[in-house]
């Protein structure tokens, strides 16, 4: 039997949703969930080069699915997915919870040189069409666990290349929120997974900031796990999950 809530995850720049296939699959987790390729990723992926990759649009597209959604949600992102969630929290209206990784909420200005590590492989997810050694090399890089190289290697392939000129772009413009601001405000139970072996995400800055906001917010670190946690970890974040989605919709 299916209990009451929804849990909404969003993955992150060059990837998809099967980022999150393993929890979606599995049998244990008896609660609503939804995974689904933002524009320009995965299954969404397009060659036409006028779609928008704004922050905006996407987020406009999350919150149109999230209207038809009658139902208390737990949102959960991983890395530029995280971002988002972050962006439309405030406009969730049954949003009972938020879970992110790979992912550290940025301050207004933006301070992209604060949360996160002088990592090469950042840049590689800015350029529109980096060279096939050089996604090779980044995709092994973020990942402790060298056998899904080859499965984000695909999912970068797949991506429109303009998805991440846009996103440079609107960085080098500082076209975010202060996200960091809507993390501290949101009167939610949070939840922020780090892997020991992230190489592209500051530690210290994510600890630091939930660190500000210990009634609300829990910070649980995965080691040997790089950037993706829910590939990389998959019984942990099965079981992270279970535990979050049972706190915030008992409340």
């Amino acid at each position: 039997m299916t209990k009451k809530g929804t849990i909404f995850y969003i993955h992150g720049n060059s990837s998809s949703s099967r980022v999150f296939q393993n929890i979606v699959n599995s049998k244990k987790v008896n609660y609503s969930q939804i995974a689904f390729d933002l524009p320009g990723h995965g299954k969404n992926g397009t060659s036409e080069d006028s779609v928008d990759f704004s922050t905006k649009r996407y987020c406009d597209f999350l919150l149109a699915k999230i209207k038809d959604i009658n139902d208390d949600i737990l949102l959960v992102g991983n890395s530029l997915g995280g971002h988002l969630a972050l962006e439309i929290a405030p406009k969730v209206r049954r949003l009972k919870g938020l879970v992110i990784f790979g992912t550290p909420p940025l301050k207004k200005p933006i301070n992209p040189q604060d949360a996160f590590l002088n990592s090469e492989a950042l840049n590689t997810f800015l350029k529109e069409n980096p060279d096939s050694k050089e996604v090779e090399e980044t995709i092994a890089s973020v990942l402790f666990n060298k056998n899904l190289v080859n499965y984000f290697i695909d999912d970068f392939k797949r991506t429109n290349p303009k998805v991440r000129s846009v996103l440079a772009d609107e960085l080098q413009s500082g076209n975010w929120s202060d996200q960091a601001g809507i993390f501290l405000e949101l009167h939610i139970p949070k939840l922020v997974i780090i892997g020991d072996k992230d190489i592209s995400v500051n530690s210290e800055y994510i600890k630091n900031l939930a660190d500000k906001d210990r009634n609300l917010c829990e910070l649980i670190c995965l080691e040997n796990c790089g950037h993706y946690a829910s590939m990389e970890k998959p019984l942990e974040f099965e079981s992270i999950m279970l535990n979050m989605a049972k706190k915030v919709f008992t409340r």
